[in-house]
């Protein structure tokens, strides 16, 4: 058994630190939170091109607009901090459309509103639906335009 009161000079006694603990490496700091959008906006959304919206939405049976729906409400929702977001969007869509077509292009106004500039849609602009079949292609038109070109304004690239 070997005491560890040893007199040899080469090793450290317990009550003295060795040399890597007598020299403890500082810690690296945390990286600094990431860097908040403009303004105080969330990310911004993806661009889509309202002509593949309309035909996909079309050969799916109104299946591909409610995923567009929740996608569009969710990135406006995570965009702005503001709206009712994709679940309660699609909650809307399945159970009352019709809510929708005048939701969406506000609270797309709203974000033009929030960032100081002029509404390219608004709540009115759901009454294009009610046009027979090309009423609501000139309602996607201007939704998704409108979205688009905000996401641009925040330096999304159309893909």
């Amino acid at each position: 058994m070997t005491d560890m009161t040893s007199n040899d000079p080469g090793e450290p006694t317990p009550a003295e630190p060795t040399p890597a603990e007598a020299t403890p490496e500082a810690a690296p700091p945390p990286p600094p939170p990431p860097a908040a959008a403009p303004g105080g906006w969330g990310p911004p959304g993806q661009i889509r091109n309202w002509g593949v919206v309309a035909i996909l939405t079309i050969i799916t049976c109104g299946i591909y607009g409610i995923f567009w729906q929740y996608y569009v409400f969710r990135d406006n929702k995570e965009h702005s901090g503001e709206g009712v977001g994709g679940a309660v969007g699609v909650i809307f869509a399945i159970f009352i459309g019709i809510v929708n077509i005048f939701l969406l292009p506000a609270e797309i106004g709203n974000i033009y509103a929030k960032a100081g500039q002029e509404k390219p849609v608004t709540g009115v602009t759901g009454f294009w639906c009610l046009i027979p079949i090309v009423g609501w292609l000139i309602w996607l038109f201007k939704v998704q335009n409108a979205i688009n070109t905000r996401w641009e304004q925040m330096g999304v690239s159309p893909s």
